[in-house]
C-alpha cells in the first residue's frame, strides 16, 4: 500500500515537472520571440536603404519557425519589403498577414499599393461561388473560423444536453439549429485549411521567363516575361523549378529563386 501511494505521488511529480518545463519552454520562447520583434521594429525606425529594411524583415522573418503565425508579423514584414522596394515580397506577406487580419484597413490599403506598383500584377481571379454562400467568410480570421464553428458546435451539444434533461421541444430545435449552423462554419473552416494549408500560392519577385519545361532551353511559354508581382499558384515543382498556374495565361516552369511562396 505504501509502495503504490509513493507511485502515485512520483508520478504526479513527473507530471507537474513535465507541465512546468513545457510553461517554461513557452514562456522562454515567447521572450525570445518579443526581443527579436522589438529588434526588428528598431532596425526597421532607423533604416534608410533598401538592405536595412531587408535586414528587418530578416529579423522578423526569423520568427516564424516551428509554425508560429503571427498576422501583425507579417504586416510588418510587408511593410519592411514594401519601403525596399521588393514588391513581390511584400504581395506575398500582405496576403499572408490577411489570413489573420480580414479586416485591418491599413493592410488592405498597403496591399492594393503594392499591388498597384508592382510591374507583374495579374488580373483578379473571379471570385469562387462558395464565397457567395460563406458570406461571412471575408469576416472571421483563419484561426477565427475554426473557433467560431467549434463554438458553434458546443452550444449545439449543451442545448442538445438541456432538452434531454429539461425536456422542452423549442431547446431541440435550438439545438438542430446551432448544429446547422455548425456544419455551415466547418465547411467554411475546412476550406479555409485547404486554401492555406494545401494550396501553394506564390509571387513572381523578379522578372523572368516561364519555360514550357524545366530547363533553359525549353521555348517560353509565354509571349512575354513575367515581371515582379505576378500572382500564381504552383501546381507542381522539379529540380529548382515550380509550374505555375497563372490566371489568365496558362501554366509556365519559373525557377525558384525568382518566385516567393
Amino acid at each position: 500500500m505504501i509502495l503504490f501511494v509513493k507511485l502515485c505521488v512520483l508520478r504526479v511529480f513527473v507530471v507537474a515537472v513535465s507541465i512546468f518545463a513545457l510553461l517554461a519552454h513557452h514562456c522562454n520562447a515567447e521572450d525570445g520571440r518579443e526581443r527579436t520583434f522589438v529588434r526588428g521594429l528598431e532596425r526597421f525606425d532607423k533604416a534608410r536603404t533598401a538592405e536595412e529594411y531587408r535586414e528587418a524583415a530578416a529579423l522578423w522573418e526569423s520568427m516564424l519557425g516551428s509554425g508560429y503565425q503571427n498576422g501583425a508579423l507579417y504586416y510588418n514584414i510587408g511593410n519592411a519589403y514594401m519601403r525596399a522596394g521588393d514588391y513581390g515580397r511584400a504581395i506575398a506577406a500582405y496576403r499572408k498577414a490577411q489570413r489573420y487580419r480580414p479586416r485591418d484597413p491599413y493592410l488592405d490599403a498597403n496591399l492594393q499599393q503594392a499591388l498597384a506598383t508592382a510591374p507583374g500584377r495579374l488580373p483578379e481571379p473571379p471570385v469562387p461561388w462558395w464565397r457567395h454562400v460563406f458570406f461571412w467568410s471575408d469576416w472571421l480570421s483563419y484561426p477565427g473560423k475554426f473557433q467560431v464553428a467549434f463554438a458553434a458546435f458546443a452550444l449545439a451539444a449543451l442545448l442538445a444536453a438541456i432538452a434531454l434533461l429539461a425536456r422542452k421541444k423549442r431547446l431541440y430545435w435550438g439545438s438542430a439549429a446551432a448544429l446547422a449552423v455548425s456544419a455551415l462554419l466547418w465547411i467554411d473552416a475546412g476550406i479555409a485549411h485547404w486554401d492555406v494549408a494545401l494550396t501553394r500560392h506564390a509571387v513572381v519577385t523578379k522578372e523572368t521567363i516561364a519555360r514550357k519545361g524545366t530547363d533553359e532551353k525549353y521555348e517560353p511559354a509565354f509571349d512575354k516575361p513575367l515581371k515582379e508581382g505576378a500572382e500564381f499558384t504552383i501546381v507542381d515543382e522539379s529540380a529548382g523549378w515550380v509550374l505555375g498556374r497563372f490566371q489568365g495565361i496558362g501554366d509556365g516552369w519559373l525557377r525558384k529563386d525568382a518566385v516567393v511562396e
